[in-house]
């Protein structure tokens, strides 16, 4: 025993496998154990989702019934002389006392009653002024075409007799409805009371009822349960499907007091579990409504058979499963132990034997040993090889990527993780003005990079971000983190990349587009001109036909006279031309400008415009100019977008800065698109506005509107859903503000 033991714990096969198998087991102990569990749970919750729906299904079926023998009553109690069969009115039987009259017309709405399937009719009676029944038609149990009659009975202690003829009605109404037994039977029905009207004098009543345990019956059967049980407010049984064991299944105080207070019946179903006749039911509680008021507690049981086999079934194969793995880890682990430790043995010879100075030592393994200790003994043997070779390599490497580096056209500058410069090629050097044998500088925020600002001729706003002046030339920066496979985190290097001869071409193209746009401008005027003359008549009298083509050219000469204006704004910012004149101004003067110029084309639509300005606000310091516009633009974005509603401007004084908004009842704007709208050639999404429609743009409303708003200090957004519409914002600073508009360069140091 103790060479077994001592065998178990030096030889490295049993280390191996021991563990291995012990792990191994219990991992699949408990992997199928959670694997059961959750079958389990899973069956549990698909039969609890079962049953809920169930007992929904139930509680709709009992308003159903509801609704379906008001509608009866209505049939009933308006129904008109029937002259084939020799029946009066129904309520001029009633208001003429006429007994005999009255059954022959209730007579055939009986036999219909019994026979659809929505209403159920068991019990068809009508009752006088004096509270005692005039007619009172039963079906008995198990027949369907035959009926019978019963005498005369008083009905005037009843609790529904008084509310129906003294024509009393509450919040739903004036027909009442409920569990009721007749004094001159023991039956349980579910009843609807409903009263007969001459003109506004109720002349009697009527009361259609249906035997409560035969409809129970019924659902049961429709909802495939095993069983349904009425409980009162008290949780006391007032019927069931389970026959006499039915009393038993009574409440306790506290299951009634947290069926009371569930404030979800329907999506947190209260649960129980009872054993009834030797057979486990899971019992479902909600409550019982009749004319939209609890009148008691509603159970619904199904058998939990299936939910009970679930676990027998699958025990015995979790068994054999967890037995058939062990037995097959202990036999697979033995087998791989003794693989890997014979070769192993000869590795470790071998290592000692290099540790010791023996670099002529090599692993001698047999050609059968194919497997990654295989690879690992031959790796081995040529790892002395290996190292001579590899530092020959890398040396020649090294003055290869130094080669590259150097004949790179772009300045290369490598930091360490603290930003200090390490190295620089040669065309930094000459960027720099930095002859070979001048020290290089020591961090990237030494160098004489300017940050460019907006207006700067030749760029946009979107090009600006990472473009700086090193004296004559244009650069671009851009760095990137230098890491080790693992993640490591080794320096940064920074790219210098000339742009000084795309700059001139951007600086040409924005003044040919300028030029272009001024030219197409000049005979779009005329067009324009031309065309309101047309139209006023100077040109002689139109009909309708030559008027539409007058106004479909005016129309499009308008748009197009808005594109171009938009173009030569974006060259005339691009080119750095546009000026702005910041002074203390009103907010409401600019706003009231541009929906003068708006108005009329958002009128044509058929929008309403509102204006939501306080009388009185601060003064902001802006561009009346620049403020117009950008009210325009929003203006407009917002009519090509809204095909109906409205369209609202508020002014909303904040802490800090002025907020306007504009806000439509448009399509509204997805979350992706938020931050894109705002670029240059992007618009919306849309089947019916903008994209596809006539008024369509080419995307630059949104553009100009932001980069005004920045040029003046502030910041504009949006905030939409589909379906929601849009609330399109931008703030100015207020007067008294001092701070520069100009949005502060990302500082060099902060990108390294």
């Amino acid at each position: 025993m103790r060479r077994l033991i001592g065998e178990l714990r030096t030889q490295l096969k049993y280390q191996i496998i021991g563990p291995f198998l012990i792990l191994a087991i219990v991992v699949a102990v408990v992997g199928l154990s959670i694997v059961a569990f959750f079958i389990a749970r899973q069956q549990q919750d698909r039969f609890d989702n079962e049953l809920a729906a169930a007992t929904r299904t139930v509680s709709d079926a009992f308003l159903a019934q509801e609704q379906a023998n008001l509608d009866f009553l209505r049939e009933v109690a308006f129904a008109q002389r029937n002259d084939s069969i020799g029946a009066p009115a129904v309520a001029e039987a009633f208001r003429t006392n006429d007994v005999a009259g009255l059954r022959t017309a209730l007579e055939p709405f009986f036999l219909q009653g019994t026979r659809r399937s929505d209403v159920r009719l068991d019990r068809l009676i009508a009752f006088g002024r004096d509270g005692r029944t005039i007619a009172d038609f039963e079906r008995p149990p198990q027949a369907s075409d035959t009926y019978i009659t019963h005498d005369s009975f008083d009905l005037s202690g009843a609790w529904f007799t008084p509310k129906v003829l003294n024509g009393e009605s509450d919040s739903r109404g004036d027909k009442y409805a409920g569990l009721i037994q007749f004094s001159n039977t023991q039956t349980l029905y579910l009843a609807t009371i409903a009263p007969v009207r001459v003109d506004t004098e109720v002349v009697g009543g009527l009361i259609v009822a249906i035997r409560f345990d035969g409809l129970l019956t019924t659902i049961v059967q429709q909802a495939r349960l095993d069983g349904i049980v009425i409980y009162d407010q008290n949780g006391k049984v007032i019927t069931g499907t389970f026959g006499n064991i039915t009393p038993t299944l009574t409440l306790n105080a506290d299951q009634v007091v947290r069926i009371k207070a569930n404030p979800d019946p329907f999506g947190q179903t209260l649960f129980t579990v009872q054993t009834v006749n030797g057979t486990e039911y899971q019992f479902a509680y909600v409550p019982f409504t009749i004319r939209g008021s609890r009148v008691g507690i509603l159970a619904t049981a199904r058998a939990r058979e299936e939910v009970l086999t679930t676990w027998a079934d699958i025990s015995p194969v979790l068994l054999m499963i967890t037995l058939g793995l062990g037995a097959g880890i202990a036999i697979l682990g033995l087998w791989v132990a003794r693989r890997i430790t014979r070769p192993l043995e000869e590795l470790t010879n071998t290592a000692n034997a290099i540790v010791n100075g023996d670099l002529q030592r090599r692993v001698q393994l047999s050609t059968a040993t194919q497997n990654e200790i295989g690879v690992l003994a031959h790796n081995f043997n040529r790892m002395t090889e290996y190292l001579i070779e590899l530092l020959a390599q890398v040396r020649a490497e090294a003055g290869q990527r130094a080669a590259i580096v150097e004949s790179i056209t772009d300045g290369i500058i490598f930091t360490d993780i603290h930003g200090e410069i390490r190295s620089i090629n040669r065309a930094t050097r000459r960027l720099l003005g930095l002859a070979d044998d001048n020290p290089i500088p020591k961090r990237l925020s030494d160098l004489p990079l300017q940050p460019l600002q907006e207006g700067i001729p030749g760029f946009g706003d979107q090009r600006a971000q990472d473009l700086f002046a090193l004296g004559d030339a244009f650069i671009r920066l851009s760095v990137a983190p230098v890491k080790e496979e693992n993640g490591t985190l080794l320096g940064y290097v920074a790219v210098l990349q000339d742009l000084t001869e795309e700059v001139m071409v951007d600086r040409a193209k924005t003044n040919f587009i300028g030029t272009i746009s001024h030219e197409l401008r000049t005979p779009l005027t005329v067009i324009r001109g031309n065309a309101d003359l047309l139209l006023r008549g100077l040109a002689g009298p139109l009909d309708e036909e030559q008027k539409s083509f007058v106004e479909s050219i005016r129309l499009h000469a308008n748009n197009m006279t808005n594109l171009i204006s938009n173009v030569i704004t974006i060259a005339n910012l691009d080119s750095g031309s546009l000026k702005s004149n910041l002074e203390p101004i009103e907010v409401r003067r600019p706003i009231e400008d541009a929906v003068w110029q708006v108005q009329s084309q958002i009128k044509a639509k058929g929008l309403q415009l509102e204006i939501a300005i306080p009388k009185k606000l601060p003064a902001v310091l802006a561009d009346i100019d620049h403020v117009r516009t950008i009210m325009i633009q929003l203006l407009d974005n917002a009519r090509r977008y809204t095909s109906a509603g409205t369209i609202t401007i508020r002014a909303i004084p904040q802490p800090d800065m002025m907020r306007i908004e504009v806000s439509d009842t448009g399509r509204g704007i997805p979350p992706h698109m938020h931050e894109q709208i705002f670029e240059r050639f992007i618009r919306g999404e849309g089947t019916s506005e903008g994209i596809n429609s006539s008024e369509r743009g080419i995307g630059l409303g949104l553009a100009i509107a932001k980069q005004l708003v920045e040029r003046l200090g502030g910041t504009i957004g949006v905030e939409s859903a589909p379906g929601q519409g849009s609330t399109f914002f931008f703030t100015l600073r207020y007067a008294d503000d001092s701070a520069s508009p100009e949005k502060p360069a990302a500082r060099v140091e902060s990108a390294a």
